[in-house]
């Protein structure tokens, strides 16, 4: 549960008040998880806030904010944002009583999928803005809910806003997140099945990361995977070098790249070869039989 209070006697929560960014939102989103939140919003902490029993995070110099010369940094030379710390605190705790599989990967695919994300952009690591058009962060999604400077609505109604719309993102984040440990076994699984430097998963589900961190030596060798496609049929797809890289361990052949399927029967004899992407790391086709084809041609010409 999630409320917003007006008289701070009532709160068990405190963050800063005026202009709300994601680190606070999705700090407030964290706690509703922990517990049952009434959040006061203030425009400044006094002593005796510090006695009470209540989390105060973004504001205050205390435990959770991240706003003086001591905040804590990551390895990485990022600073924490309040979500960042309380989520390094109460996170593995949280991830713990959920009775997930493997704990310690979901707190680490949180980090990288949100948490680390929202404590760049709030400390003022901002990725690079093109001028012809707005990148919008997950910063910039939560900040349109401040109330504009013609609108006369209170700030704490549209915090409430952003709230939920930030409570729908952690959700979905942690949801693909648990249901990644599954592909993660069965990732493994295929790479120990795996033949002729070829991936094959019955089924589509994630599996770059998995591959690239696999410690059976025959992850390394992997050059293509093919899986079934959204739209029917199969992918085949390139394997990047490395996590963060796209780089690719082979591309398909360049005479391949952006042709009509027509084309590209007339290259390979591969009756239901129908697409191979300009960037020449995804091909796709009718059938398992030609997929493996195509995956063996590339790998021959590479």
């Amino acid at each position: 549960m999630f409320t917003i209070v007006k008289n701070k006697n009532e709160a068990n929560a405190i963050t800063h008040a005026g202009t709300f960014h994601a680190d606070d939102v999705f700090a407030s989103v964290f706690l509703s998880k922990l517990y049952d939140v009434k959040l006061y919003r203030a425009s400044e902490i006094d002593p005796q806030d510090k006695l009470d029993n209540k989390i105060i995070f973004d504001i205050g110099h205390g435990e959770f904010d991240h706003h003086d010369q001591t905040a804590k940094v990551r390895t990485n030379g990022i600073k924490y944002s309040s979500f960042g710390l309380l989520f390094e605190k109460f996170g593995p705790d949280y991830l713990k009583k959920k009775k997930v599989d493997d704990a310690e990967y979901c707190y680490n695919a949180f980090l990288k999928e949100l948490v680390i994300q929202i404590d760049a952009v709030d400390n003022g690591d901002f990725p690079p803005n093109h001028k012809e058009y707005t990148t919008r962060t997950l910063d910039n999604v939560i900040s349109i809910f401040n109330k504009t400077w013609k609108e006369d609505t209170d700030n704490d109604e549209m915090f409430l806003k952003a709230f939920l719309i930030a409570e729908q993102i952690f959700d979905r984040i942690e949801k693909r997140i648990i249901d990644s440990i599954a592909a993660k076994k069965k990732v493994e699984q295929a790479i120990s099945e795996s033949q002729n430097h070829i991936l094959y998963l019955k089924e589509y589900m994630p599996f770059m990361d998995f591959l690239l961190t696999s410690q059976d030596p025959k992850a390394k060798e992997i050059y293509l995977a093919i899986f079934p496609s959204n739209r029917g049929g199969f992918n085949i797809r390139t394997i990047n070098k490395e996590i963060g890289n796209h780089e690719n361990r082979l591309d398909f052949p360049r005479e391949w790249g952006g042709k009509t399927s027509e084309e590209l029967i007339a290259l390979t004899n591969i009756q239901s070869f129908r697409f191979c992407h300009n960037g020449l790391f995804l091909c796709s086709c009718d059938t398992l039989e030609d997929a493996y084809l195509i995956a063996s041609l590339a790998i021959t010409k590479k």
